[in-house]
């Protein structure tokens, strides 16, 4: 026989439907926590967010903020968000939809060179006529690479242009026209130091009319000086003229010689939101306007920038469009229509382009110095904007989860000190960044 073991205890009566009741209830907790965790994220960014505005002192009526998430369709936070404030270079992204919506990703703006008289062998008795086309990055060949990399209309092709034609000497001069736009060269109420942050505004330019590189002086008489540095340009190529630059309108009648075209229009809107180029964003408005059969005024260009953004579905009541950079103190608009810019030009064909061509945060732009590290770090696109009274920051950021996240800070304050209310920003930005939504 074998020997017996220790007799196992049974379990008591009842134990397996005790087990299952337990089972269930577990998974039911299990499940009711995971129910609420996403609930509980979303309130923990909101509230995050809160602290974060109540810390820094800018939580009162000239503070507006508005953040949604796209991929949920959902508001996040929202603070004064419908008040109108000054958006600062937050302004150049109305600049920027409406020139990639009316212009065209893909178009380009031609400057041209025309002759009057007659052409006998190499010899031109007459004149050429240099004809702007609202190129703000016509250049000289050294500006242009220190300036845009490269990527701009170079007035030493139009040069070599003329000479390809079978120009040799020109008995008149050169006269630049710029009769695309208005005279007027600054905007509606600027401070008259503001001819250190926006060159003349002209359809002709060479080098923004800047004096250097390296400073903010430029020549006051924009299409009388690019006349002239094309004059040069021409000798350069063996190209003589003979009499001195002239400013006026192409007469009838006269012959194209040479076109040189600007890069695609969304390089020129690259080249002025990374930089925050208040020279680029006021000659694309002008520029607006022309393309829609309008004059070449700051103000019809606005009046097309309200326009489209009205038929986006942006409601654009109570926002003062002044300017298309944003230099204008009467500038006004709220973090809510920033916000459903941002949204609306996300399902325009454009879209992409618009985002690539922000400051990308930690690595270019106005955004090289900010957020170099965290969740924001290489994620948050972002423009900024700044004035002595007004700072904002507006854009596109993806949360740990994968939401993108779109929102509007607009800081203004009489006495604004500037790097608290950048400090404000960029850690709403990296609370964002480091976010899980519910959803």
């Amino acid at each position: 026989m074998t020997p017996l073991g220790p007799r196992r205890a049974l379990p008591p009566a009842g134990a397996p439907r005790m087990l299952v009741a337990l089972t269930r209830r577990l998974i039911a907790t299990v499940l009711l926590l995971l129910l609420a965790w996403p609930a509980a994220a979303s309130a923990s960014v909101k509230s995050d967010i809160s602290a974060i505005v109540a810390s820094s002192g800018f939580g009162g009526p000239t503070t507006g903020i508005a953040i949604w998430d796209s991929t949920t369709h959902r508001s996040i936070f929202r603070l004064h968000e419908r008040t109108e404030l000054k958006p600062a270079s937050n302004m150049k992204l109305t600049t920027s939809a409406v020139a990639l919506a009316d212009l065209g990703v893909t178009a380009r703006l031609w400057t041209r060179v025309y002759g009057t008289g007659v052409l006998s062998g190499d010899k031109l008795t007459g004149s050429l006529w240099l004809v702007g086309g609202g190129d703000p990055s016509l250049s000289t060949d050294i500006f242009a690479r220190r300036a845009f990399g490269g990527a701009a209309g170079h007035l030493s092709d139009l040069a070599a242009a003329v000479r390809a034609a079978g120009i040799r000497r020109v008995t008149g001069r050169v006269n630049g026209d710029a009769t695309m736009f208005d005279s007027r060269r600054t905007g509606p109420y600027w401070k008259p130091s503001y001819w250190q942050d926006c060159p003349p505004i002209s359809a002709l330019s060479v080098n923004k009319s800047l004096i250097s590189y390296f400073g903010p002086e430029s020549y006051k008489r924009p299409v009388l000086h690019a006349a002239t540095v094309f004059r040069g340009a021409l000798n350069v190529r063996g190209v003589k003229v003979g009499h001195d630059p002239r400013t006026g309108p192409l007469p009838d009648g006269a012959t194209l010689v040479a076109t040189e075209p600007s890069p695609r229009i969304s390089r020129l809107v690259l080249l002025m939101n990374r930089a925050s180029d208040n020279y680029f964003a006021e000659v694309l408005n002008k520029r607006v306007a022309v393309a829609v059969g309008m004059a070449g005024t700051m103000a019809n260009g606005r009046h097309e920038a309200r326009r489209y953004l009205n038929s986006l579905g942006v409601d654009m009541r109570g926002a003062k469009l002044y300017d298309g950079s944003g230099l204008s103190p009467r500038d006004r608009l709220s973090a809510h229509q920033i916000l459903a810019l941002l949204n609306k030009v996300s399902a325009q064909s454009y879209g992409n382009t618009l985002r690539a061509s922000l400051p990308l945060a930690g690595v270019n732009g106005t955004l090289s110095n900010r957020m170099r590290t965290g969740p924001a770090h290489r994620n948050a696109q972002a423009k900024t904007g700044t004035l002595d009274d007004a700072s904002a920051l507006s854009g596109y950021v993806h949360s740990r989860n994968g939401h993108q996240i779109v929102f509007s800070i607009l800081v203004n304050h009489r006495r604004l000190n500037i790097l608290a209310a950048h400090k404000l920003q960029d850690r709403i930005v990296q609370a964002l960044a480091g976010s899980r939504p519910r959803g």
